[in-house]
């Protein structure tokens, strides 16, 4: 039998009344959960009917959730041997070029012009702090659960000042920092309540949080709705996000559906701690309007957009080799009425090398 809880809904509290979503997809991940979820093919997908919040419910407790992650259970055990090339430099170049864009996002929305101190929720293989650290002069700080991302973080890439734990509200790593980074983390989190408690005690006032996260809405494919999973236990929107952040004094500055082409069907979103008291029910969305939503729209958008979107990063890729090719072709073209030695030895080169 699986060991499975009805909950209240986590962001506003209601006990009893949830609109259910009939998802046709296969769920993936089930299996990695063994008895958590025994028995069950798919995880079940709610809507709140009072504020209109995609959650998973019922769904395995806290406690279990969280050791689940501590346990080193939710990611394989074995780190990919091409992050070892180069003492770590290809899984760094990986890093940058797939955080780098939220990062300057983050800082320059936030207006953070000098280096600062920044703390990622879910440290990972350490790419983000890398950067952070090694490309900008920041301070980091981080948490993260598995302990062998965490062992790779700490003793390869040299980022000591990540803790082996999950934020809660017991966090504590001696002063307050001026950004708080999440990628990708939030729908993993068994207890929002804790981990907003935990950013508040280790932000400075006034400063930000920025968040990427899945999400169903302003779709370009289905994935969106596959983001409905077994690993994932909420899936927002701004105004769910905002609901939130407005418990725990957070005001948005600003967010984007389309802040990336990598990685399609995600949110971002950048809130400041300014102590504000706003009414988080001024957030609440329609249920039935989610509900249209998600058997409606989100499958047009899917046919629509899926042609243009799928695969951009790769097309964008080698748009660029096309681009640097062409470059290089018209450089040596005129090299050839000036230099033509240096134009010839610039093509040959270029032959050799196959790049």
């Amino acid at each position: 039998m699986s060991n499975l809880e009805l909950i209240p809904c986590p962001l506003c509290g209601n006990h009893s009344d949830f609109e259910s979503l009939n998802l046709n997809y296969k769920d993936e991940h089930i299996a990695n959960y063994g008895s958590l979820y025994a028995g069950k093919q798919k995880s079940e997908w709610k809507i709140c009917s009072q504020c209109g919040f995609v959650h998973q419910n019922p769904r395995p407790s806290k406690e279990d959730l969280n050791q689940f992650y501590l346990n080193s259970s939710y990611h394989s055990n074995k780190i990919p041997q091409s992050y070892f090339l180069e003492n770590g430099k290809h899984y760094v170049d990986f890093a940058r070029w797939y955080y780098l864009d939220k990062i300057q996002y983050a800082i320059t929305n936030a207006n953070l012009k000098d280096s600062g101190k920044v703390f990622d929720i879910g440290a990972g293989h350490g790419g983000v702090l890398k950067v952070f650290y090694q490309d900008l002069g920041w301070q980091v700080y981080g948490v993260e659960p598995d302990k062998h991302l965490f062992d790779y973080a700490t003793n390869y890439l040299g980022i000591t000042s990540i803790q082996n734990t999950i934020l809660d509200s017991n966090t504590e790593i001696g002063e307050q920092v001026d950004l708080v980074f999440s990628n990708h983390a939030f729908e993993h989190f068994a207890d929002l309540d804790q981990v907003m408690l935990g950013i508040k005690k280790i932000l400075k006032p006034g400063g930000y949080v920025f968040t990427a996260i899945p999400t169903y809405y302003q779709n370009r494919s289905d994935l969106s709705l596959q983001w409905m999973n077994s690993s994932h236990y909420s899936i927002f929107t701004d105004k769910s996000l905002n609901q939130l952040f407005s418990k725990y004094g957070f005001e948005e500055v600003t967010h984007t559906y389309r802040g990336w082409n990598k990685e399609i069907d995600d949110l971002w979103h950048l809130a400041k701690f300014t102590g504000a008291s706003i009414e988080p029910n001024s957030f609440h969305e329609n249920y039935s309007k989610v509900k249209d939503y998600i058997n409606i729209t989100n499958p047009i958008n899917s046919v629509i957009n899926y042609p243009i979107y799928s695969n951009y990063a790769k097309r964008i890729v080698t748009i660029n080799i096309f681009k640097r090719r062409l470059h290089f072709l018209k450089r040596n073209l005129k090299l050839l009425f000036t230099s033509p030695k240096l134009a010839i030895a610039n093509i040959k080169e270029k032959l050799f090398n196959k790049s």
